[in-house]
C-alpha cells in the first residue's frame, strides 16, 4: 500500500466529491433495501404480511438488484478512471490491477446474490431473499472499502 500512497497524488475536489457521492448513494440504496422488508431484522417469514405488502416486496427486490448493480458498475468505472488519471498509474500497475479485479469480483458476487435471492423469492421466502441480499451486498462493499477505497482515499490526502 505504501507504493500506492506514494504514486497516487491528490484527488481533485471533483473526483473526491464524485467518489464520496457514489459511496453515499450505495449506502442509501442499501438502507432503502433494508427498510423495505419489515421482517428483515425480525427473522420472520412473510406469513404475517398482507398480500399487498408481499407483492410490493417481491416486486421491489428485482429493481433494487438492478439499481445496485448499475450504480456499483458506474461507480467502479469512475474509480478506475480516476485512478488511471493519476501520475504513474497504468493498467499494468499492480495495485490498479488488484483494485480492478476486486471490482470484477464484487460484480460477480452481486450477480450470484441476486440470483440466489430471486430463487428464494420464487420459493415464497421473500424476507429471506432480502436478508441474504442485504447481508451479502453489505459484506462485499464493506470488505472492498476496508481493503481498497479507504486506503485509496487516504493516500490522496497526503
Amino acid at each position: 500500500m505504501a507504493t500506492h500512497a506514494q504514486t497516487v497524488k491528490n484527488l481533485t475536489p471533483a473526483d473526491y466529491l464524485l467518489i464520496e457521492e457514489e459511496h453515499a448513494a450505495l449506502e442509501g440504496l442499501l438502507s432503502d433495501l433494508h427498510d423495505t422488508c419489515c421482517n428483515l431484522d425480525s427473522l420472520l417469514s412473510c406469513e404475517s404480511c398482507s398480500s399487498e405488502k408481499l407483492a410490493s416486496c417481491q416486486g421491489r427486490l428485482p429493481s433494487f438488484s438492478f439499481d445496485l448493480i448499475e450504480l456499483a458498475g458506474r461507480h467502479f468505472y469512475h474509480e478506475e478512471s480516476i485512478m488511471l488519471s493519476r501520475p504513474h498509474v497504468t493498467e499494468e500497475y499492480e495495485y490498479f490491477r488488484a483494485h480492478r479485479q476486486a471490482h470484477a469480483n464484487i460484480m460477480r458476487g452481486l450477480t450470484v446474490a441476486v440470483n440466489a435471492c430471486a430463487a428464494l423469492g420464487k420459493d415464497g421466502n421473500t424476507a429471506e431473499g432480502y436478508r441474504q441480499f442485504c447481508q451479502k451486498t453489505s459484506e462485499l462493499l464493506e470488505e472492498h472499502n476496508r481493503a481498497f477505497d479507504d486506503p485509496f482515499i487516504q493516500s490522496t490526502k497526503a
